[in-house]
């Protein structure tokens, strides 16, 4: 057995209702009997994951694996920026939404997922090496979304029902109904600054949000660029027309929505703005964000961007 086999793996048993810790002895016998020396924890508490990859990683951690969800990812990656390591990351996808995990093409069979990183732990070379966001002080990894976006998220993250990727449009639904806030942000990008009201802005490494819309149908998760998409002003009757476009990826052709591409993005708004990283809710009433990527941080076992 070479040190190359040795790996961190990391239950969260949060993810997805707890489905994740149901299937952890079967994934970790599967990536034992693959071969892989494994020192397993499960998550102690949301949050803290963070914690617990920032202590491993600081000891030399080469390899850690995560199953579990985009949360879960999010909590990873910022544990092992808060020490500044560079471990090579495996992911066995178990959440509810799994964007991070679409954006480079990881299946989300969980034993097809174990296979993928059996086989590409003892061959380095063929690692995807990805490019890391930072929003203020939090890092990410699929994206940030910022106003009604965010509100979506808020309401999904408070509903115990229904489980799955059937939670986050019954969550939008409702958010519909409570109201849609409509700031005037000033907006400034590499090469450009608009100002002007928006309904909301994402900021984009990966191409999937919430789990079923594609929300930067071109983006690359190593390319070095934001996918910045922003959708105007609009009213609920808009908002509503814009969805079924959104489901399909066909909404960047309508004039109410504009992408910009950018390694960096800063925001100044009128309203205090809701703010999710990776599904993760950072804050409901930011007035100034401080966005940009970091090409090339991060080297995922497995992972192969889209084209």
């Amino acid at each position: 057995m070479t040190d190359t086999c040795e790996a961190h793996l990391f239950i969260n048993g949060f993810a997805a209702r707890g489905r994740a810790a149901q299937q952890a002895e079967k994934i970790s016998h599967r990536l034992w009997q693959g071969g892989l020396r494994l020192t397993t924890e499960e998550t102690r508490s949301p949050g803290s994951l963070i914690n617990q990859l920032a202590v491993v990683c600081e000891n030399g951690a080469k390899n850690v694996l995560i199953a579990g969800g985009d949360g879960s990812v999010n909590e990873a990656i910022n544990g092992i920026m808060e020490v500044d390591a560079d471990p090579r990351l495996g992911l066995v996808a178990i959440g509810t939404g799994n964007d991070f995990a679409k954006a480079l093409g990881i299946p989300l069979d969980w034993r097809r997922a174990c296979d993928r990183i059996i086989d590409g732990i003892k061959r380095p070379e063929t690692d995807a090496r990805i490019d890391v966001g930072r929003c203020n002080e939090r890092f990410f990894l699929n994206g940030v979304g910022i106003g009604f976006d965010a509100k979506v998220a808020t309401m999904a993250s408070r509903m115990k029902w229904p489980n799955g990727q059937s939670r986050y449009p019954l969550a939008l639904a409702i958010t519909l109904m409570s109201g849609i806030e409509i700031p005037q942000v000033r907006i400034a990008t590499d090469e450009s600054v608009l100002d002007m009201p928006i309904t909301l802005i994402s900021a984009m490494n990966g191409r999937f949000a919430g789990g079923i819309f594609p929300l930067a149908p071109g983006a690359r998760i190593d390319d070095g660029q934001l996918d910045i998409v922003i959708a105007d002003g609009m009213n609920r009757r808009q908002v509503i027309r814009l969805l079924p476009r959104l489901m399909k990826g066909t909404h960047l052709s309508m004039p109410a929505v504009t992408l910009i591409r950018s390694r960096t993005l800063r925001l100044e708004s009128s309203l205090p703005l809701a703010v999710q990283t990776d599904g993760e809710i950072l804050t409901a009433a930011a007035r100034n964000l401080d966005i940009e990527l970091i090409p090339g941080r991060l080297s995922v076992i497995g992972g192969r961007p889209a084209e």
